[in-house]
């Protein structure tokens, strides 16, 4: 059994793996590579885990975009049930 002084850092680790997700990155790529983002297409945007700092626009049938290129963005074309159509660069 353990310890009353053990029993509050067993808790905290406890509760901190359950927060974790488990999920790894869809793809590590940190800017736009269209060899890599590739492999999106006809995934679900629900299940596409990307870095946090890849600049990206996800872009739903009949949504307003910018028209300005950013070569390292990456632009996800989905259609209305989430589902990944295309990707591109800009």
């Amino acid at each position: 059994m353990p310890s009353a002084r053990a029993i509050p850092s067993i808790l905290a680790a406890a509760i901190l793996s359950a927060c974790s997700t488990g999920y790894g990155l869809t793809v590590a790529a940190t800017s736009c590579d269209i060899s890599q983002h590739q492999r999106l297409v006809g995934m679900n945007i629900g299940e596409v885990y990307l870095p946090p700092q890849l600049d990206r626009r996800e872009i739903s049938p009949g949504q307003v975009v910018t028209q300005d290129y950013q070569p390292r963005r990456l632009n996800i074309f989905m259609d209305a049930k989430g589902w990944i159509a295309r990707v591109t660069c800009g």
